[in-house]
């Protein structure tokens, strides 16, 4: 017998919800595990609770989720919007919510029973046993990694349960490493977004505009831009730059300008005729004309590489 399939587009009609592109983008995903970096006030704890509510309603015969926070009463701010949706458009499917206890069950589209735990990972005691269908962790980048390894992730492991990470970005660790493995078809079961805050169409712009200008750019690109700051670059896969085998510096021919400088379609960074990276700094170029007699060259540098490991 086929089971049913639960139809996203039809119950989040019925919840009356209307997810924005950036949303739209995490619901649709049939990753296994999925990682979302986003910027303040992008909508990601509605985001959260809606892919939670579509797990609860899943047609199957038993699920049993977890939403995790650092803290209960950041658990708190996703159960809320998960109760409230429950409540307001599927009550009658509602068997228990208690708000004490942070447990909600329900009725599922198949007639099964479904139920949500939040957990605080303050307390890791809290955080063992059970065997999961689904796990959603908010403010990700705030736990611990040990937290992650030894305690989260193998609750999927029996039921090849499905995860969904969300946080803001925080420089280098286990969070930024997960976002990493959604990237370029890494891991063909991982899906990952970068989501600046300014992708939420419901954000007033001029806002976004003006703390651009009262914070501190490193503030501002990590909690608005959704940058993962002091991360190691990687390597073009088109061109295969930068190179450590190569010069530091490139002279173009005499006459040649810099524009006619072949480029990696991909990265920017200048190649050979096959296509070849040929310099072994990073991103963002630069260049600037000296002279040696009466010859006039090009020299071209990149550095700084980009946090999301994409060459420009």
């Amino acid at each position: 017998m086929i089971e049913p399939r639960l139809r996203k587009r039809e119950l989040f009609s019925l919840l009356r919800y209307a997810p924005h592109a950036g949303q739209l983008l995490v619901h649709r995903s049939k990753a296994r595990c999925r990682t979302l970096a986003c910027g303040t006030r992008w909508g990601k704890s509605t985001c959260a609770a809606m892919e939670i509510v579509a797990g609860l309603m899943e047609p199957r015969e038993a699920t049993l989720g977890w939403l995790v926070a650092p803290s209960y009463e950041l658990t708190r701010r996703v159960m809320d919007r998960v109760t409230v949706a429950l409540q307001e458009h599927l009550a009658h499917r509602v068997q228990a919510i208690v708000p004490r206890e942070q447990r909600v069950r329900i009725v599922n589209f198949a007639g099964g029973i479904s139920e949500l735990r939040g957990k605080s990972a303050d307390q890791p005691a809290g955080l063992l046993g059970e065997a999961l269908d689904f796990l959603v962790v908010d403010e990700a980048m705030q736990l611990r990694e040990e937290i992650w390894t030894g305690y989260l992730s193998p609750r999927l492991v029996d039921r090849r349960g499905w995860s969904l990470l969300l946080g803001t970005p925080a420089g280098p660790g286990w969070f930024h490493q997960q976002f990493r493995r959604g990237q370029r078809n890494r891991d063909p079961e991982s899906e990952s977004w970068a989501m600046p805050t300014w992708s939420n169409p419901h954000i007033d712009r001029a806002t976004i505009e003006a703390e651009r200008e009262r914070l501190p750019e490193r503030a501002f690109r990590e909690t608005y831009a959704a940058e993962f700051l002091d991360v190691e670059g990687e390597p073009c896969e088109r061109c295969g730059g930068p190179r450590t085998d190569v010069p530091d510096d490139v002279t173009l021919p005499e006459g040649a300008r810099h524009e006619d400088a072949p480029t990696c379609p991909e990265c920017g960074m200048l190649v050979d005729e096959n296509g070849t990276c040929i310099v072994r700094w990073h991103n963002v170029w630069r260049a600037s004309v000296y002279l040696h007699g009466e010859r006039e060259s090009a020299l071209y540098a990149w550095d700084s590489p980009k946090a999301d490991g994409h060459w420009v």
